[in-house]
């Protein structure tokens, strides 16, 4: 029975094996090595036990007017210390210090006024920027570090190449012609996967206004400009898990809801470009899938959904339709 994989032949105890390779200098080793030397920026060691969670690093965040908790560890240059009470961090650029004197003269010197990248959309006193990863490198690296700090499980630090990010700002109240991030997303640029998302991150300080639904309704617009039924990259924080949950729930109820007669799953997936994994997720955390019937002819199961049934699962579980991103104030050019 052929297994559809490739044998592989062990010459390990080959002795014209062994000698060969003994006569090959080992140039590999000798590069890793030189790049440790090289290295001035710290990284996350590796983890054996993925439940192991670093302590954080960092104490607090003066960013702009504001003082922030850290939450996570985040790979800051080794020379700061291990344990940095205050990290100073440039509301404009993101560079990070962690002196005061050091923010004060910066500020004096900083040249970057605005986000660096394309104006995606704007209302009010909010913007976001489209920002390629490979073109604004530093910025981008500076943006994933400080991202580091709120998320516990994944987020890229220093190849930024490969991704795009969409910055969220917000207009200074006092000064309007300035504006600081206040969160983002990011996105691989070629996604084999079809992942709309890689990381999201919304301030601490800047909670609860409603910037982590507008980011990703954001990045379901993308997919749909894209022609694309896309997901997150799994696995989510627990407050993206939040945010998710409830934008999947009040889609894909908004869609049913409009829907008149038979409605097959992928005619929903291909109307939200929501993944088909979860939307079947999402309905089953509703309850929605409660009362099937087989075909007997077709063998396929078809799931009986009432419109008193969607209105149940709104009061049970508050779901609100109403959206937080205004979609004629998308500039797609």
């Amino acid at each position: 029975m052929s297994t559809g994989k490739r044998a592989v032949l062990d010459k390990s105890n080959d002795p014209h094996i062994r000698k060969k390779t003994k006569s090959v200098p080992n140039v590999e080793s000798k590069i890793i090595e030189d790049e440790k030397k090289t290295k001035t920026r710290g990284c996350t060691p590796p983890i054996a036990d993925p439940s192991f969670i670093p302590e954080p690093n960092v104490d607090t965040v003066i960013y702009g007017s504001y003082e922030i908790k850290a939450w996570y560890y985040s790979p800051y240059p080794y020379d700061f210390g291990p344990r940095i009470d205050r990290l100073y961090i440039c509301d404009q650029c993101l560079r990070y210090m962690n002196k005061e004197t050091q923010l004060i003269k910066h500020k004096l010197e900083c040249k970057m006024k605005r986000v660096p990248g394309r104006l995606l959309y704007a209302k009010d006193t909010i913007k976001v920027y489209e920002i390629d990863g490979q073109l604004q490198k530093s910025y981008c690296q500076n943006l994933c570090l400080m991202a580091k700090l709120f998320l516990d499980n994944k987020t890229l630090y220093f190849d930024t190449e490969g991704f795009k990010f969409y910055v969220l700002t917000e207009q200074n109240a006092k000064y309007k012609s300035k504006e600081c991030m206040v969160g983002y997303f990011s996105k691989e640029k070629v996604s084999y996967d079809n992942y709309n998302l890689a990381c999201i991150m919304t301030l601490p300080s800047h909670q609860r206004k409603g910037y982590g639904r507008l980011l990703i309704e954001l990045s379901y617009e993308l997919s749909k400009h894209e022609g694309k039924i896309g997901s997150p990259e799994k696995p989510l924080s627990p407050l993206g898990s939040l945010g998710y949950q409830s934008y999947w729930a009040s889609t894909i109820l908004a869609t049913l809801i409009h829907f008149k007669g038979d409605v097959t799953i992928g005619e929903v997936c291909k109307e939200t470009c929501i993944h088909e994994e979860d939307a079947i997720d999402t309905l089953y955390r509703l309850n929605l899938l409660r009362y099937r019937k087989v075909n007997t002819e077709t063998s396929i199961q078809n799931i009986c959904i009432t419109e008193d049934m969607l209105r149940d699962a709104m009061d049970d579980f508050n779901i609100k339709l109403d959206r937080k991103l205004d979609l004629k104030n998308i500039k797609w050019k």
